[in-house]
């Protein structure tokens, strides 16, 4: 059936964003007796190769901020030995204009054009593990006139070949973090807690929209860890602390605590084999110095390289030590951004970008990301009425989305008719925040005037009582609710129905499968039960689920689509009259379908999809 009536199709546009859907390009760099060979394996253009050799001395390497006091191994730079200081457009214009000159900066050029401006560049350097070492994130481009990984048009990655498929990152939201705090009592002190303090602060406005959910690590050692991966799913390892390299070992690792609160030095080996059956994961971001680094000769010696190795799509580290508050707005932009459903690595240019606006000209190249996703989209951003929060007309019921998935329905420990306690699964759905109104139904009635108002409740010349406007509608049978979810979907286009009761329960109890939608325990206050009234439905905010519904519990029964038997529905929820122990999430009953009491109301669910 196609509704047509008061719809207003301006407001109901669906929400249009950038897709970013990248096109890659695919630089191997390997050695020649010379030099190296830069060669295009893959790109919207075609291939394309060249020979080059670095064009820096060794010294003026030092002399870079960087590289100072970093040892450079194997490296085969021009033989001159000029001191020039190089500053990061320097260095980054000199290496491109060596590793893309001639067919290979065509290439890039042209590509860039076939992709409309959405090209991915993944440097291989796997055959060149020395050249890992150098920060090719500031690779400025002559003749584009910018850097490269300062622009949305051309992101940077370090694509790491190994012999199984690529991953695909993709979520829905919420996106779940958790944080490894890490500060041993016997290394140099970091003041990881003012840096928790404050990427949990800038995060919140995330969290309170259920974007993402930021969780720590009660105790930061790999015992803790393990423990915590057998739970719930975690899609993001975001971990502050110390890292190291040991040049003499050739392995990189990560500065855990143990039971004593002092250091023990996690090897990439033994983290990257704790990660690996954590299917969730997507992303580990290593706030840590030496994340980045990998081996002599081994290109998986490295935190970030063995992770990516051993599973863990893509990672995130630092090649450079991190200042605290290049840090935090670093992933304060990076995780606002990939909320926004940015992928990966054009979540990490938009960071840099924040971090080059603070007024440092370098650190924005301290980030390195690894990656064996095809595409690097990490969430799936719900589009039209599977929004998060979607626009409405005014007499529209406000609703919010009920993620689809399994949930517990039921209950073998309360009355007979809960039974069997069972898991149930249903698709994503909207659900009414609150009861519907006596405002919401006024406007029903206004353009409805066969249908007659309720009786027994305080209504008058089709108005709502006075001062009760926003409080639950009551003394409406299942047909009066019926009828309003009909005339609803008329005038919006949009299919409202009353929720059956297996959406109610959902709705209320989350997926958790708690008793109470707030929890396991009650909570005095959070609803309307044990009085003489209805009140107005935001009046216990306390009471609200794990999803964003109020009034579950008390204040007025609710209808549900379920039928009972002859003539007879499921209703859900209690009452303002019902006592403590009657309430709860999966407490059932019902009724004639005709009845009209005036304790009883309804609210509306929305199809989608």
């Amino acid at each position: 059936m196609t509704f047509k009536g008061f719809i207003d199709k301006e407001r109901f546009r669906p929400t249009t964003m950038t897709t970013h859907a990248y096109q890659n390009f695919d630089l191997l760099i390997t050695r020649t007796a010379t030099g190296y060979n830069a060669r295009v394996i893959n790109a919207p253009a075609g291939q394309a190769n060249v020979d080059f050799v670095l064009p820096f001395s060794q010294a003026a390497l030092r002399s870079f901020f960087w590289l100072s006091g970093r040892a450079l191994r194997n490296l085969r730079p021009e033989a001159e030995e000029s001191v020039a200081s190089l500053d990061p457009k320097t260095f980054g214009a000199q290496l491109y204009e060596r590793v893309f000159a001639g067919s290979v900066g065509e290439s890039l050029r042209l590509s860039l054009g076939l992709a409309g401006n959405a090209l991915r560049i993944r440097l291989r350097l796997d055959a060149t593990p020395e050249l890992a070492e150098l920060p090719w994130e500031y690779l400025y481009s002559t003749h584009l006139a910018r850097h490269l990984s300062l622009s949305q048009e051309t992101p940077l990655l370090r694509y790491l070949d190994l012999a199984q498929p690529e991953q695909m990152l993709t979520i829905r939201p919420p996106l779940r973090i958790l944080g490894v705090v890490a500060n041993p009592s016997d290394v140099r002190q970091l003041d990881v807690e003012q840096e928790w303090r404050r990427l949990h602060d800038v995060l919140a406005d995330l969290q309170s929209r259920k974007l993402l959910v930021l969780e720590r690590l009660a105790k930061s050692t790999l015992p803790a860890l393990q423990a915590r991966l057998r739970g719930p799913a975690v899609h993001i390892l975001h971990f502050i602390g110390h890292g190291d390299f040991d040049v003499e070992h050739n392995t990189g690792g990560l500065l855990f605590e143990d039971e004593q609160g002092k250091r023990r030095l996690v090897d990439a080996e033994d983290l990257a084999t704790l990660l690996h059956d954590h299917n969730a994961l997507r992303l580990a971001f290593l706030n840590a110095c030496q994340g980045a680094q990998g081996g002599r000769s081994d290109p998986f010696a490295g935190v970030a390289q063995k992770l990516v190795q051993q599973g863990v799509p893509s990672v995130l580290a630092m090649q450079f030590p991190v200042s605290d508050n290049a840090a935090i707005t670093l992933a304060g932009e990076f995780y606002r951004t990939l909320a926004e459903g940015y992928p990966v690595d054009a979540a990490l240019n938009e960071a840099r970008k924040a971090i080059q606006l603070i007024g440092d000209g370098r650190e924005w190249g301290t980030p390195v990301l690894f990656s064996r996703s095809p595409d690097n989209r990490l969430l799936e951003l719900p589009q039209g009425d599977a929004q998060l929060v979607i626009k409405r007309q005014p007499w529209e019921p406000e609703s919010v989305l009920i993620p689809g998935g399994p949930f517990m329905m039921g209950s073998d420990h309360d009355h007979e008719d809960e039974k069997p306690e069972r898991e149930i699964t249903l698709p994503d759905f909207r659900m009414g925040k609150y009861p519907v109104t006596n405002d919401e139904y006024a406007q029903f009635l206004a353009h409805n005037p066969a249908q007659p108002e309720p009786r027994r409740a305080g209504w008058f010349l089709r108005q709502p009582p006075q001062n009760k406007g926003d409080h639950p509608v009551v003394s409406v049978s299942w047909h009066d609710a019926v009828a309003y979810c009909a005339w609803l979907s008329l005038t919006t286009g949009r299919r409202y129905r009353l929720p059956r009761e297996a959406e109610w329960e959902k709705a209320a109890r989350g997926s958790d499968g708690r008793r109470y939608p707030w929890g396991n325990a009650w909570q005095e206050g959070a609803a309307n039960v044990g009085t003489i009234e209805t009140t107005p439905v935001t009046a216990h905010p306390n009471g609200t689920s794990s999803d964003g519904c109020l009034d579950m519990l008390g204040n007025v029964q609710q209808w549900t689509g379920t039928l009972a038997g002859w003539e007879e529905r499921i209703y859900r929820g209690g009452s303002y009259r019902s006592a403590v122990d009657e309430v709860r999430c999966s407490a059932r009953a019902a009724s004639n379908q005709e009845s009209k009491i005036i304790w009883r109301g309804f609210r509306v669910m929305m199809e989608i999809g």
